[in-house]
Parts: C-alpha cells; sequence; structure tokens
C-alpha cells in the first residue's frame, strides 16, 4: 500500500513538473524559433514567400520601423508648405527594398490618367494618406488613377503619406477646383485618429514653422534591426495576441492583420473604432465648405462599421 501510495505521488510530482515547465519551454522554443525565421526574412528576404504568417508580419513591422525609407522624411520628395508643414514636391524617385517608384505631382496632386488628360466635368476628389498617394506603386498604378482610367470625369489625386483627416481637408479645400467638386472619396487609417483628437482639442494644428519641417528631413535616422529587436516584437505579439499568434505558428489562421491594427492613442491608452468614426464626423462638420458634397469614406472594416452603426450626416456615405 505505501508503494502504491509512494508511486502515486511520483507520479502526480512528475505531472505537476510538465505542467508547470512544459508550457513555458514551449513558448520559448516558439518565440526564438519565429523570432530566427522573421530576422532572417529581414536579412534575405528573397528566400521567402510573403505571406500573412506570423514571422512575415513581424519582418514588415520592423522593416518599417527601423530600416525602411520613408518618403516624408526625404528632401527631394517634400517641400515646406506654410499651412500643412511638407506638401509633395514635383515628383522624386522613391526606392525600398521592395519596390523602386517614380511619383510626380502637379497641382491637381498626384498625376493620374485624367489630369494629364482633357476630361470635363465636375472633378472627383480623392484625399487621404500614403495608400491612397500610392505607396510602392508608379503614378498609373494608384487606385485612383486606375478609377480615373475607367470614367468620363476629372480624378484628382490629394493623398499625402501621413497626414490626418484634418489636413487632407485643408489641402483639397485650397485647390481652386475645390467648389466644383461634388465627390470626395476620403481614406481613413488608424493614425489618423491623433491628429484629428489634437485639432479637436486645441482648435487648431501645431504651427508649421520652417524648424518644424527641417526637424521632419534631419529627425530620421535609418539602422539595422538586430536579433534582439526581433526577439522583443516577436514576445509582444505573443503576449498580445496568443490565440491568432499561435495559430499562425501552426499554420491554422493567417495573423489577422486587421485585428493586429493599433488601437491605441498616442497617449497609450487604449480606443475603441467609434471613438475614431466620432473624431472623423467631427472633423468633417468643422469645415461647411463640405456639407453641399458627397463624402465617400473608406478605410478599415471596423472603422467602416463603426461609421455605419452610429449617427451620421446624410452627405457621409
Amino acid at each position: 500500500m505505501a508503494k502504491r501510495l509512494s508511486r502515486v505521488k511520483i507520479i502526480f510530482f512528475h505531472f505537476v513538473m510538465w505542467a508547470v515547465v512544459a508550457p513555458p519551454f514551449l513558448a520559448a522554443v516558439v518565440l526564438f524559433s519565429v523570432s530566427i525565421i522573421a530576422y532572417d526574412i529581414l536579412q534575405h528576404p528573397e528566400r521567402h514567400q510573403n505571406s500573412r504568417r506570423i514571422w512575415n508580419i513581424i519582418a514588415t513591422d520592423l522593416y518599417y520601423v527601423y530600416e525602411a525609407d520613408i518618403w516624408h522624411n526625404q528632401k527631394e520628395c517634400v517641400q515646406y508648405d506654410d499651412k500643412l508643414l511638407y506638401k509633395p514636391s514635383h515628383g522624386c524617385h522613391f526606392v525600398n527594398k521592395e519596390f523602386a517608384t517614380d511619383l510626380n505631382f502637379s497641382e491637381d496632386g498626384r498625376l493620374t490618367k485624367s489630369s494629364q488628360s482633357a476630361s470635363s466635368g465636375p472633378p472627383l476628389f480623392f484625399a487621404g494618406d500614403s495608400e491612397t498617394m500610392g505607396w510602392g506603386v508608379n503614378d498609373d498604378e494608384t487606385f485612383a488613377s486606375l478609377i480615373a482610367s475607367r470614367v468620363d470625369v476629372p480624378v484628382l489625386n490629394f493623398g499625402v503619406a501621413s497626414y490626418g483627416t484634418v489636413r487632407e481637408i485643408l489641402r483639397i479645400r485650397m485647390h481652386p477646383r475645390f467648389p466644383e467638386a461634388k465627390c470626395i472619396v476620403i481614406q481613413y487609417s488608424w493614425n489618423d485618429f491623433d491628429e484629428n483628437k489634437l485639432f479637436l482639442t486645441q482648435g487648431s494644428l501645431p504651427s508649421p514653422t520652417p524648424e518644424r519641417f527641417q526637424g521632419l528631413l534631419s529627425d530620421y535616422g535609418k539602422r539595422r534591426a538586430n536579433f534582439s529587436d526581433v526577439v522583443l516584437h516577436t514576445f509582444g505579439l505573443m503576449l498580445d495576441n496568443p490565440l491568432a499568434f499561435f495559430s499562425s505558428v501552426f499554420g491554422w489562421h493567417d495573423f489577422p492583420l486587421e485585428d493586429y491594427d493599433p488601437m491605441y492613442s498616442s497617449e497609450g491608452t487604449p480606443r475603441e473604432e467609434t471613438e475614431d468614426a466620432n473624431a472623423f464626423l467631427t472633423v468633417l462638420a468643422a469645415f461647411s465648405e463640405l456639407d453641399d458634397k458627397k463624402l465617400f469614406a473608406m478605410g478599415p472594416s471596423r472603422f467602416v462599421s463603426a461609421l455605419a452603426g452610429g449617427t451620421r450626416p446624410g452627405n457621409v456615405f
């Protein structure tokens, strides 16, 4: 009887030890395995297939944080503006690991097929950040240009990288053909929130001084992401999104980019998508010149759902 009890204790001891030791051990193995793959993607992207697996997400995040050139930090690509802080220069050659592009601009924004032709009628305006401007694509590959090739009205692409909704509206409002425009497409990104919130809180944006513009150009230093950067970022994703993280590791589901979109204010406090939608609508309401125009909002699905589920003006779609 004593021997049987002793054997049960030994089995129970081993069970407890495995229950306590195995999970953190396996987590550590996964952490370093994923980090090694992500680091190799950073060093040798040509070896790896592009996908939404977690190691690709990690490598992409770190690439844009540390290594990629940022368009609006390049003095050849932007010029000072006393109302918007910066605006596109007439054009530049913009290169990163994954693309080599030529961006050309006129007073009508980034060149589209219709901005170079004699299209007539009320213009269709596009406002937004780098997604609208066209990150990593040539002039004829932006979605504004693709739409321009299929319609018979002038299509003007006023997207500028890292503008929030406020500067996007200020930019299109200054264009001579703004009074003619009946339809405006406004593209929203989560990082528009801080600029919008600042404008609504203070009633204006920070003064766009030449000193701030020079700081924009100089306050940007690239460096290579090292292995410790990769491990730290991997650990953060594992901790914040454990279910999505391990589902992606084992191939059960791609890492959900939409669910991973950052939903934090500049102070680091979490926020709901309804806050973005409400701030966006309040910014639009601050510009009475938009009241007689049809405004079509596009952006992340959670943002669009928040707009659709709330109360919005009759001219916002």
